[in-house]
């Protein structure tokens, strides 16, 4: 007890005044995200959508105004910096909130789609969809582009830059090992790989989906791995080649961004290295030949019920979110999207889960413990990454993080249980909403409790904020020095 008093007396409180400010100071980033849809919606004529999105936009630029009077802190300290992140993502859950109601939400679902957008998870619970003008589905489509890369990889690197800092926030979106010249440079590579990528996926998607608007729609929502489509059944009404192209991209994003990075310098090995993206092929098509194994042991699939399966496997693993058929709780392969679900992406990618390079370095930490059992005492044997002694810090990050996961689940679970909601179905919806994926069950909808669609707005936020940043923005301890 009395040395962990002494650790808390070395550590730092948050000054609000600080995190106030630098919170200012990013006022046109949220004025960005707000921007786009606002310029549409006044295209379209969609007057009252317009005011409800004027409104934040201008509350942003205001505080953004501001800023320039009371200065950018020099001194921010690392936990403020998280607390500046967590508080941007929190007011991007809020300030779209008038305009879903426009598009005809209540109070309680506007916010659970806000929600899902930013954190790029995809469950939704809009009705009516199609009958929305196109400003709604690019405020939806630009939310999740700007959670899946802008505020939740290159946000956090503008806010944090290089140092000590951006090390331990690498963990949410960019970490060292990934630096290529510096934070703030790396952010603007980044960006330039993501756009181009969102400009492919337009360029396809457009051609390939039955109207410009619902390409440009779901090619924002493919390479952010989130998962909204303008339409009720998501892909299941799209052809087959359309289906193949989504998937290829989402898949694609979920591999670490920095991969392109690379590319652009023509770096082909430095591509493949930091992206883990042959390991990562090797898990999908692994996981495919465990789906069709699977169906044809427990059956006799058609071959469209075992693309379906396929394709739901993908996209679960990528944290996409988009299926070509319904969820079915009851089929033999449910466990195997659950895995791929908890999985999930890569560090640095748009994608959520425990993320496949922390997976590695637990089958690395197992790898070792049994090697320390067959070897000499005095042998000499070291968790490495890619040749690289991987750091003590590094290990209880990651602990850290799949234990915040695992108790997470199974609370949140509990709320659904509680509720006299189906196991099995609840099980998924909370995996879905903590990885970020976007799947449903069927259960995720307006007619939900709406005790439970809180509890999925939780599990949706401490997910994309990887557990530690939210913990630590909302801990009283990062306020107020104890005694």
């Amino acid at each position: 007890m009395r040395y962990k008093r002494g650790q808390a007396s070395t550590s730092w409180q948050a000054r609000p005044l600080t995190v106030l400010k630098a919170l200012l100071s990013h006022g046109h980033i949220l004025a960005a995200v707000l921007a786009v849809p606002l310029g549409v919606a006044l295209f379209e004529q969609q007057w009252a959508l317009s005011l409800a999105l004027t409104v934040p936009t201008v509350f942003c630029l205001g505080a953004a105004a501001l800023s320039t009077r009371y200065g950018v802190p020099k001194d921010l300290r690392e936990n403020e910096a998280v607390c500046t992140f967590v508080a941007i993502f929190l007011l991007l859950s809020i300030l779209p909130v008038p305009a879903f109601s426009v598009l005809g939400m209540g109070l309680h679902d506007a916010l659970f789609e806000a929600v899902s957008g930013v954190t790029s998870t995809g469950l939704t619970v809009a009705q009516g969809t199609m009958e929305w003008p196109f400003a709604g589905h690019i405020l939806r489509g630009w939310l999740q582009w700007s959670g899946g890369f802008a505020i939740a990889v290159a946000g956090v690197a503008l806010i944090l830059g290089p140092g000590a800092a951006a090390s331990t926030m690498g963990h949410v979106g960019i970490d060292d090992r990934d630096i290529l010249t510096s934070t703030r440079s790396q952010a603007r590579d980044l960006l330039i790989a993501y756009a181009v990528m969102t400009g492919i996926a337009i360029g396809l998607l457009v051609v390939l989906l039955p109207s410009w608007q619902e390409g440009v729609a779901v090619a924002l929502t493919a390479v952010s791995t989130g998962g909204f489509t303008p339409r009720a059944d998501s892909l299941a009404s799209y052809s087959t080649g359309a289906q193949v192209v989504v998937i290829l991209i989402c898949l694609s994003a979920s591999v670490s961004l920095i991969a392109y990075a690379h590319l652009r310098k023509r770096d082909w090995r430095g591509a493949l290295e930091q992206s883990e993206a042959a390991r990562y092929s090797g898990l999908a098509l692994a996981g495919l030949v465990a789906v069709a194994l699977v169906l044809w042991l427990t059956g006799q699939p058609s071959l469209s019920d075992m693309l379906d399966a396929m394709f739901n496997f993908l996209s679960g693993l990528s944290t996409a979110g988009f299926s070509s058929a319904p969820i079915n709780t009851e089929s033999g392969y449910l466990a195997l999207v659950l895995l791929g679900m908890v999985i999930g992406g890569g560090i640095g990618s748009t994608a959520g889960g425990v993320k496949f390079d922390r997976v590695i370095t637990l089958a690395s930490m197992v790898r070792v413990s049994l090697l320390r059992l067959r070897v000499p005492p005095r042998a000499v044997t070291s968790l490495r990454d890619r040749r690289s002694k991987v750091a003590a810090d590094q290990v209880i990050s990651i602990g850290a993080v799949v234990f915040c996961y695992a108790v997470s689940a199974l609370v949140f679970w509990m709320f659904f249980l509680l509720s006299g909601e189906p196991p099995l179905s609840s099980l998924f919806e909370v995996i879905s909403a903590l990885s970020t994926v976007g799947l449903s069950s069927g259960l995720t909808g307006a007619e939900m409790q709406t005790h439970l669609k809180y509890v999925l707005m939780a599990a949706m936020l401490l997910g994309r904020l990887e557990f530690l940043a939210l913990l630590l923005a909302l801990s009283p301890g990062t306020w107020i020095k104890r005694s």
